[in-house]
């Protein structure tokens, strides 16, 4: 309701003016309204209901006397409805409690900023239906949850939207704004495909269809690896090395784009540290969608990685990794590399997660080829993304160093094997020709 004076209707005006020229307490709908005097120059708003009391002072002005009205107004109505057995916030405003959630973290308040950004993209549609329709958390049906889900464009997506919104509802029940049949009401509604949809392949799946139908992979090839950063490095001083260096070590890119050869840079949580003498890269941060904030890396999973010391695809960090450490604190030195980062920005500073794509993998990936139509829409997909070498490792990890499962998960920071399985680990465009060798068939 915020802090500034609520304009009330002429009926209200009138009885609060009446108040003010007697000096006497006005009843308003069953709750009391004091007028300011000589001594005590503010307004005193109270109603009680079973024992509880709701007393509240506020300033002068028939404005914050409306406002005092309409707080108190709605502390009665939560208390008739939680004597009554209702949920005691149901009279809230939809959009009001969709907005706190978010606000909040979720129903744990864990989210990133990152996250939280997102989730406020993902309700902004329900966020417009109860605006518009002007709903409170007791008039949430079945029909609004149904048009909610209309909007979404993908089966996929829906799935997610669907999960979020179960989540959001199950807090609100047991917060107090919902019933249990409310809570229950997103299991009885599915995502429904228009007329003449036909779902997309993923781009993992579409990745394999990019090359020959039968043998293509949805994992990058060493050879494919060292084409994409040999391009990167036309772009950009640090290309080829930060291709690389993500595949070998499975980083993600808020985490890669902080590598610091700074020792109190990283004890002040401003980066990751590449401490080459004991072969491990200390990750304990990542940067966010606003690059001067750094937060716990996803999953809150701080873990020390092992420098690789063979070089798979014929980049070797520990060779490259001395020259850049002195240079980045010789950068440091004298201003223009403040915080020493391994892979600086062409500023000298964190590079921005848009900006690394735009200005060097998506033009360097579209210079190989990878573009790939998306069916159905004007958008194109990239056969592989930065993201994509971190399927590479896995692959490098599990194929070419043995890692077991349990090294993999630490290292990599998944969550579970079959995170592993389903998204990260697959075949390549040369899965057939291995299998070829194996038993004596050129390919």
């Amino acid at each position: 309701m915020g802090h500034q004076p609520i304009d009330p209707p002429p009926k209200f005006r009138r009885e609060m003016e009446r108040a003010i020229a007697s000096g006497a307490k006005a009843l308003h709908l069953g709750i009391t309204l004091r007028p300011p005097n000589e001594k005590y120059n503010r307004w005193r708003v109270q109603v009680a209901y079973e024992g509880r009391k709701f007393d509240k002072t506020y300033g002068p002005g028939i404005g914050n006397a409306y406002k005092g009205y309409l707080q108190a107004d709605e502390w009665l109505t939560r208390e008739k409805a939680g004597f009554q057995g209702h949920p005691e916030y149901e009279s809230a405003w939809l959009a009001d409690f969709i907005d706190d959630y978010v606000e909040r973290r979720g129903k744990d308040g864990r989210w990133a900023d990152k996250t939280q950004h997102q989730r406020k993209g993902d309700f902004r549609a329900l966020v417009k239906i109860a605006e518009n329709r002007h709903l409170r958390c007791k008039d949430l049906k079945a029909v609004h949850l149904r048009d909610y889900l209309a909007t979404v464009k993908t089966a996929s997506r829906g799935r997610t939207i669907k999960g979020l919104t179960k989540t959001m509802i199950i807090f609100g029940r047991h917060a107090g704004y919902f019933t249990r049949d409310q809570a229950e009401l997103i299991d009885g509604i599915t995502w429904t495909p228009p007329r003449g949809y036909q779902q997309a392949p993923t781009r993992r799946e579409q990745s394999r269809l990019h090359g020959d139908i039968s043998t293509g992979g949805e994992v990058m090839t060493f050879e494919q690896l060292d084409a994409w950063a040999l391009e990167c490095q036309e772009r950009w001083t640090h290309g080829y090395a930060f291709i690389h260096t993500c595949a070998l070590l499975g980083t993600r890119s808020g985490e890669i784009r902080v590598l610091t050869a700074d020792v109190t840079v990283a004890n002040n949580g401003l980066g990751n540290l590449v401490d080459l003498e004991n072969g491990i890269v200390r990750v304990r941060v990542q940067a966010t969608t606003r690059v001067e904030r750094k937060e716990l890396p996803k999953l809150k999973k701080i873990r020390d990685i092992a420098i690789p010391r063979d070089a798979p695809a014929g980049f070797s960090m520990i060779d490259w990794l001395p020259g850049r450490i002195e240079n980045a604190l010789a950068e440091q030195a004298r201003g223009w590399n403040p915080k020493a980062l391994i892979f600086p920005s062409l500023s000298g500073g964190v590079f921005g997660e848009q900006n690394i794509r735009n200005r060097v993998w998506a033009p360097a990936a579209t210079e190989l080829g990878w573009v790939m139509e998306h069916p159905g829409t004007s958008m194109n997909l990239m056969r592989f993304t930065l993201h994509s070498l971190r399927d590479r490792y896995a692959n490098t990890a599990l194929h070419v160093w043995k890692y077991t499962e349990e090294v993999l998960l630490q290292q990599g920071s998944w969550k579970d094997p079959e995170t592993v399985r389903r998204f990260y680990s697959g075949i390549t465009d040369q899965t057939l020709a291995q299998a070829m060798a194996i038993h004596g068939w050129s390919h």
